[in-house]
């Protein structure tokens, strides 16, 4: 049973991207299954997002504050064209641990975009982010009990593997929630707040 209460909810801020872009990605990590079999952990493509950030368990009740943070975060961010730049890797000290995909395109605006939304949650009780923001999507994880070896093969795999091809817009943000579960976590869409320059009235 978990130990969280049942009036909080696991939140998080985040860009989602359009069905091509999550099939483009699907497509990618079906090569690199058969080329790792089981040694992995893959992400379900119909769940990927651009996580902003990561809010944790959040009581129910300070959800309208979160709401209202957000919205006056995405004021004066107008929508913006994102694309894929690299697959990379993570690694530990047994090797590879973790294989990603980098984006790039506006990705000044994106980050422009995140610290505002840290500046504004800040405001009603969230630590801003510490690490640096590095805009990318997760493809997969290397199994623990998966050796050395397996893993450097993995990771060439990896490295001869090809950019998706797509670019695509970004339009607004999502305040999510995420549902732990047997088969992994679920996500579900709690408000969405479009991206647009309010023209000053003269």
């Amino acid at each position: 049973m978990s130990d969280i209460p049942q009036d909080h909810v696991r939140l998080f801020v985040a860009c989602e991207v359009p069905d091509e872009v999550k099939e483009a990605i699907g497509e990618t990590i079906e090569g690199l299954r058969k080329k790792s079999g089981p040694a992995v952990r893959w992400i379900k493509p119909e769940g990927l997002h651009v996580t902003l950030k990561f809010l944790g368990e959040v009581p129910a009740k300070k959800l309208p504050a979160v709401k209202l943070a957000i919205q006056e975060a995405v004021v004066g961010h107008s929508p913006f064209e994102l694309e894929f730049s690299n697959i990379g890797t993570f690694g530990g000290r047994e090797g590879l641990r973790i294989m990603w995909v980098g984006i790039a395109g506006d990705v000044l605006r994106l980050e422009a975009l995140v610290r505002a939304v840290n500046a504004a949650l800040a405001v009603v009780g969230f630590e801003p982010e510490r690490r640096p923001f590095r805009p990318h999507l997760t493809l997969g994880r290397v199994r623990d009990e998966i050796g050395t070896r397996h893993r450097a093969e993995i990771e060439v795999a990896v490295g001869k593997t090809d950019v998706p091809g797509v670019n695509w817009r970004t339009s607004q943000v999502s305040l999510m929630r995420s549902k732990l579960g047997p088969g992994g976590a679920s996500y579900e869409v709690l408000a969405t707040f479009p991206l647009r320059v309010v023209q000053a009235q003269v």
